[in-house]
């Protein structure tokens, strides 16, 4: 995540896309009935990221299975689908330069184009902006910096 307050972090969520709150994932349903879906920003809080492996293209893979991996220099991270498809294309730009989620989540650095299998009754499981902010709005308060006052506390520490 940026240096800005997690709560201000909500405002960069675009309207125009449907999101998996369980993945942080946005989708994108195009006029073609494929589907484009990427990281949202808020994806960062699990550092940098060094590599991306997609599964192949033609895969077919059920919603809240893996789409493939990104890697950060500390861990790996399973890409979930949020939505059960058949993978058409993955970024060839991500592969190359996996921070290119982190400079353009919602633009160039998308990861997957998808031909949605069951959209009709998964679609319910997506928020749009509005609801995900919502969502959201909870569980990033918890790392909103809280003020500690050292001389009440002695050292600070133990008070949490």
């Amino acid at each position: 995540m940026t240096d800005a307050a997690p709560l201000s972090q909500l405002a960069l969520l675009p309207d125009d896309l449907l999101y998996a709150p369980e993945q942080d994932m946005w989708v994108r349903v195009e006029d073609d009935g494929a589907a484009t879906i990427g990281t949202t920003h808020l994806v960062v809080a699990h550092g940098q990221f060094m590599f991306f492996a997609p599964r192949p293209v033609d895969t077919l893979v059920a919603r809240d299975r893996s789409l493939g991996v990104m890697e950060t220099a500390k861990s790996a991270v399973a890409i979930h689908a949020p939505l059960s498809c058949r993978i058409l294309l993955a970024n060839a730009a991500v592969e190359r330069d996996a921070e290119l989620i982190v400079r353009d989540p919602y633009g160039a650095g998308w990861l997957f184009r998808i031909t949605p299998t069951a959209l009709e009754t998964e679609r319910v499981e997506l928020l749009d902006a509005a609801t995900y902010r919502e969502w959201l709005a909870p569980r990033l308060a918890r790392f909103e910096s809280t003020p500690v006052d050292f001389d009440s506390r002695g050292s600070g520490f133990g008070g949490y």
